[in-house]
């Protein structure tokens, strides 16, 4: 069953007294504003609201603070960046509703910081969307405690991607302009944000941990779920690098578990990369479990709960003084890690 089809099921009863605030259109007509869930990012709203008059107009307040599904809307995004806070980031998400088939549509995304001002977008820009390979399939698997990935939602055939700087921590929302040959549909996606990420900052040390190698299993299956692993990226610990005074190139992703499908392309990058810098930097793939060899009972890895990642995939390059310079959460292309690495590599800031 399609997420707009559960989220419709189960939110429209609760909403429906709240038609007056139209703030979507379809194919040109108004339609409600899109009830969006995506993990505790997304402010999920409450069945109550001011009283207003049907012929009013809805000013930004309103349009802002009420989210309807329209029945009618061939597509939900979803949120799949979870962790947000202030600083320069990249936002995901994806369309629920987007067939294998489809042509991806066009997404003008205005960003508003909510909490100051509902009317001016702080930038206006077009999302870059990163298809999947449609070939990743998730394994039948078991988790033995609530891991990241019982909380990770699927996100279809791949993710728009919009670079943004979130000035301050509070409440922030996407105007989705989304257009296509055939329809066109406007919606309004809210976040919070807070003043200080759950993972790893850029700029912050990385953390020494002592992360499993291919010294400690007899096959490399009982420490990847990569069905072609690189031994290269399993030779060192994480603290073992970190002591080596090279940049470190490092990747946590369960490819055969991963629920939102971005783990084995993001791995299948971060192997060509480091295939590529391999004299420059070391590689590291630090799988999310513990035992993937087992998935009737997974358990969360120790080197991912060390270093407190809400969601999987993240990508690090951290340079030759253990300090973290690019990390990238979720979808991430061999594009932007060869250049985020070529940077490292090169003793480049940015």
């Amino acid at each position: 069953m399609r997420l707009h089809h559960i989220v419709r099921r189960r939110y429209l009863p609760c909403v429906s007294n709240l038609r007056r605030f139209v703030t979507s259109s379809t194919s040109g007509s108004l339609a409600a504003l899109l009830l969006l869930i995506s993990g505790y990012t997304l402010a999920v709203m409450a069945c109550s609201g001011a009283q207003s008059s049907p012929a009013s107009a809805p000013n930004q307040e309103e349009l802002w603070a009420v989210a309807e599904l329209d029945p009618a809307a061939q597509w939900l995004p979803v949120l799949a960046t979870q962790d947000l806070a202030v600083g320069i980031t990249r936002i995901a998400f994806s369309l629920d509703g987007l067939s294998a088939t489809d042509e991806p549509p066009t997404i003008r995304v205005s960003l508003f910081a909510l909490d100051e001002d509902r009317a001016s977008p702080r930038s206006i820009q077009y999302a870059s969307f990163r298809a999947y390979d449609p070939s990743v399939q998730i394994a039948a698997h078991e988790h033995v405690n609530a891991s990241v990935s019982d909380r990770s939602l699927p996100i279809g055939r791949g993710v728009y991607v919009v670079p943004v700087r979130l000035t301050a921590a509070g409440l922030w929302g996407m105007l989705l302009e989304i257009s296509s040959d055939s329809a066109s549909e406007t919606t309004r996606l809210r976040f919070s944000v807070r003043e200080r990420q759950a993972a790893p900052r850029v700029g912050e040390r990385a953390p020494s941990v002592d992360s499993r190698t291919r010294d400690d299993v007899s096959t490399l299956a009982e420490l990847t779920s990569d069905p072609d692993p690189e031994p290269g990226l399993y030779a060192l610990s994480i603290a073992e690098a970190l002591e080596q005074d090279r940049p470190l190139l490092l990747a946590f992703a369960t490819p055969a578990f991963c629920h939102s499908r971005t783990c084995a392309p993001v791995l299948d990058a971060v192997k060509a990369v480091w295939r590529e810098f391999s004299s420059a930097l070391i590689g590291i793939h630090v799988e999310v479990f513990e035992n993937p060899h087992e998935p009737s009972r997974l358990v969360e890895s120790g080197a991912f709960s060390a270093w407190h990642l809400p969601s999987e995939p993240w990508v690090f390059v951290v340079d030759g003084a253990g300090i973290i310079r690019y990390a990238f959460e979720g979808a991430v292309t061999e594009a932007e890690l060869r250049s985020a690495v070529e940077w490292v590599a090169q003793d480049g800031v940015d």
